[in-house]
């Protein structure tokens, strides 16, 4: 834990928790004030993920060419012009823009801080140091939403933006002090033209399509199922799938480099469709709906944990410091894609099935990505790629 991992660390930490702020707010502020209804949800939700998707590649190759400071501190100044522009956003449409806004930023910031956490280690760490600098994210998803709820509930929608606002201009001054992680010597070596789509992040990224496709519909809804089932609020469960990773990814944080990628991550994936299922039997009542929501999303934690570092710990292996920021990228527009996908396309599952059916898809999918892993390529524990 070096002075610059940590000061990265402590900008990764302010920009997620001023994104996790948004996850309870933005669905019921679509419902609710700007009247929509399960499809604008998915909609809005899912815009984030597009215009991330879509900037993941660019991203990249920012921090590959300029350096991971500078596109740190464009990814979070982007972030608080989105969140002052929800003041504005009056109807569903606005919301989107601000939505696509955030995509961005989040694109920018997140590919940088991975890739900069990527320079810092050494080879045979890479994948604890994803698992370390990813501890922000989560850490961010438990106290954002409860932040948010908290703020929601006594001083309603206007003070929720604006305190996202002001945390992620924190987090504008936390990675402005960062140092930069990548040389003047890999800056220029870089600048000759290279692919937006780097070929070693696409099958990298299809595994984590696969991992994260249930966490789209896990934000998006269940804010609302938990409104409509009179729980009292999605913070609970939201912080306990969080506290989860956080408590697993410190633990295990060297997991990814000692047992073995393909193993680990597969393993993870089996974990990741079990929890879905059990989120799917809660919503359906076949299980106690609250102990079932709570036990369902500690597993499901219990599987994502493990699927992203060990992914991208994968992605990035044998890969020059020039062109970790375009493999990050690349393997990212599948995360994306995933995000942005899974909440639209689910939303029409919802609005015509019902939830539950959302959350079992989402198992299937994941059972998909463990059957590459661990069925058609039994044994193998090193790089996918080698």
């Amino acid at each position: 834990m070096t002075p610059a991992f940590a000061a990265l660390s402590f900008a990764t930490l302010a920009f997620f928790i001023a994104g996790g702020i948004f996850l309870p707010a933005v669905p019921r502020f679509t419902i609710g004030p700007l009247g929509g209804d399960q499809v604008a949800v998915g909609i809005v939700i899912g815009a984030f993920s597009v215009s991330s998707l879509l900037a993941r590649p660019f991203a990249g190759r920012l921090a590959d060419r300029r350096g991971r400071r500078i596109t740190l501190v464009l990814g979070a100044v982007i972030t608080v012009v989105a969140a002052l522009g929800h003041l504005v956003a009056v109807n569903v449409p606005v919301l989107i823009v601000m939505r696509l806004l955030l995509g961005v930023g989040e694109a920018l910031f997140f590919v940088a801080a991975l890739a900069a956490a990527t320079d810092l280690a050494p080879d045979d760490r890479r994948g604890e140091a994803i698992s370390l600098i990813s501890l922000s994210l989560y850490l961010g998803i438990a106290i954002g939403p409860v932040v948010g709820e908290a703020v929601h509930g006594a001083l309603g929608f206007t003070a929720v933006w604006l305190v996202a606002a002001g945390i992620a201009l924190a987090s504008v001054v936390l990675s402005w002090i960062t140092p930069e992680t990548l040389s003047a010597g890999a800056r220029a070596e870089s600048r000759g033209w290279q692919s937006l789509i780097h070929r070693r992040g696409v099958e990298p990224g299809l595994l984590a399509l696969c991992g994260v496709f249930g966490m789209g519909p896990f934000f998006a809804f269940l804010p609302l199922l938990t409104d409509d089932l009179g729980l009292g609020g999605s913070g609970p469960y939201l912080a306990a799938f969080a506290i989860v990773v956080v408590v697993l990814r410190l633990v295990g944080a060297r997991l990814p480099d000692q047992i073995g990628a393909a193993r680990l991550s597969g393993t993870a994936l089996v974990v990741s469709g079990i929890g879905l299922v059990v989120l799917a039997l809660a919503v359906s009542a076949v299980i106690p709906v609250g102990a079932g929501l709570l036990l369902g999303s500690v597993v499901f934690a219990g599987g994502v944990a493990f699927t992203f570092p060990a992914i991208m710990a994968m992605a990035v292996v044998g890969v020059p410091a020039d062109e970790r920021g375009s493999v990050v990228g690349t393997a990212g527009l599948f995360v994306d894609a995933a995000f942005g996908i899974s909440p639209a396309t689910l939303g029409f599952v919802a609005g015509v099935t019902g939830y539950p059916a959302t959350f079992a898809i989402c198992a299937v999918i994941a059972i998909v990505g463990a059957a590459w892993l661990l069925v058609r390529r039994p044994g193998q524990t090193v790089s996918l790629l080698a």
